[in-house]
């Protein structure tokens, strides 16, 4: 490791500020095992941070006079810097250094947190404060420190720059969002539900959005049919994060939702209960075969991905196989059905400072993925029993109905609340309102109707209000769904 310490070290000396920073957002002083050279990377932190640029020789010596540090130890100081800057290091040597240092480290912490994890199966330990033991104990501290190692490993650079210099590219970046805009494409992901879609104004790269509501309410429903319509008809790279739900049965919502198309011929869609327990019609068999084969090769749809994540993942596991996909294509959408399954990094006192935890993980995810590019995140989220009651007796939810966890409402951008009105076994009602929007306007409620078999929303104001006991208008409902609605 010294190798890689010493070619990472003698590329910033003595004057590459640009490395200087690349290493820090990379490196921290414990990735250098030899202990001269990690004070020297902490004296060209703090020197750096002071005076804005690179450690010289003279400034070395003069802090170490300062720290009384005896004659000796700044004489070797001196020479190991005379060393560094001796030798010729190219910034190629310099980026594989850095990788190879970090790869090295995560490979001894790996070994490290193995055998840590072996002796809280055999004979238990304390670690931050808990008493750890046995295998349920052991797997969980391990895929904790599995995660940490991950993420020390996905560390990426975060866009940073002065406004005042970045004139033409403020003015490309307006002309390209107008341009995009007169195509009537828009670059923010739809949820394909025209009156929340009209105020929302898509949804934007570093936004967090909860969909609150009570269970059975179509909050689930609500996602795959974002999920469905960003990826078949926008063309964007969606991953699907599951946690509750098996990934086959969120195949299936996706494949059932596509068969609302009406280029297939199908009024109501295929029904996920007949897919799953196989009781297709023969018509409904041939059409099934018409409708894979469309969602799976059609060029013109994106990447539809859905991992099911392993009991007890954190958001930081969930990150780290984000950072892996981000390798294969482009992520424009992230959904995790559902955030409040996931589990806190560290144990807290109660379960309200665990959700809000995940919650303040989420948001720092979402802004920081792919060097600060930054991705959608969209989560259902549940109300308590209290906030429900009082939705439906007001007719509507408000920002209040997350007080129980008020970090649900400061770190989201975007929260829309769905309220159940008139449910049958297949078809009901909905309310949808957009509750915030950070950077857009709020809605009033939205009457919806919703078809559970396909997780499929319609607009109420333009097919009308449903009759006692059914809609009454399904013919309707089939057919003002062209064109992918």
């Amino acid at each position: 490791m010294s190798d890689h310490a010493q070619t990472i070290l003698s590329a910033i000396i003595p004057d590459r500020r640009d490395l200087l920073d690349r290493a820090l957002q990379s490196l921290s002083d414990q990735h250098f095992l030899d202990p001269v050279y990690r004070n020297i990377f902490r004296f060209l932190d703090r020197y750096a941070a002071v005076t804005g640029s690179v450690l010289s020789r003279q400034a070395l010596v003069d802090q170490l006079e300062k720290g009384n540090i005896d004659s000796g130890k700044v004489l070797h100081y001196s020479e190991t810097y005379d060393l560094l800057a001796s030798i010729d290091s190219s910034e190629a040597d310099f980026r594989w250094a850095l990788s190879e240092l970090r790869e090295q480290v995560a490979s001894s912490a790996t070994e490290h947190a193995i055998k840590q994890a072996a002796t809280i199966l055999t004979k238990g330990v304390e670690f931050d404060g808990q008493d750890l033991k046995g295998q349920s104990d052991a797997r969980s501290f391990l895929m904790t420190q599995f995660a940490d190692i991950d993420k020390e490993l996905s560390l990426q650079d975060s866009p940073e720059g002065d406004v005042r210099q970045e004139v033409n590219e403020i003015l490309d970046d307006y002309s390209e969002r107008k341009r995009i805009n007169r195509l009537g494409v828009g670059e923010g992901v739809d949820f394909g539900i025209p009156p929340l879609d009209a105020k929302l104004g898509g949804l934007q790269r570093g936004e967090m959005c909860l969909v609150i509501g009570a269970s059975g309410a179509g909050k689930t429903s609500c996602v795959s049919q974002l999920g469905w319509h960003a990826a078949t008809q926008q063309g964007k790279n969606v991953v699907i994060v599951t946690t509750e739900t098996l990934r086959d049965q969120v195949r299936r919502k996706m494949v059932a939702r596509h068969s609302k198309l009406s280029k297939f011929g199908l009024e109501h869609g295929l029904n996920t209960r007949d897919t799953k327990s196989g009781t297709l019609s023969e018509t409904e068999e041939i059409r099934l075969k018409e409708v894979v084969e469309d969602l799976g090769r059609n060029p013109s749809h994106g990447v539809l991905y859905i991992w099911q994540v392993p009991r007890g993942a954190t958001v930081s596991m969930m990150e780290n196989q984000m950072y892996r996909l981000q390798r294969q294509f482009n992520i424009d959408l992230v959904i995790a059905d559902y955030l409040a399954l996931f589990r806190a990094e560290r144990k807290r006192n109660s379960t309200r400072e665990e959700l809000s935890d995940i919650l303040k993980s989420g948001k720092q995810f979402c802004t920081t993925f792919n060097d600060g590019i930054g991705v959608p995140l969209v989560s259902p989220w549940q109300v308590s029993r209290a906030a429900q009651l009082e939705a439906e007796r007001v007719g509507y939810y408000t920002l209040a109905s997350l007080a129980e966890t008020a970090e649900a409402t400061n770190s989201s951008d975007v929260v829309m609340s769905m309220l159940a009105q008139d449910t049958t076994d297949r078809y009901g009602t909905t309310k949808g309102q957009i509750l915030k929007n950070r950077d857009g306007e709020r809605s009033d409620p939205a009457p919806l109707l919703v078809d559970y078999a396909t997780s499929c929303f319609t607009d109420a104001a333009v097919i009308g209000s449903p009759s006692s006991g059914s809609f009454g208008v399904e013919d309707k409902f089939g057919s003002a769904l062209d064109s992918g609605w």
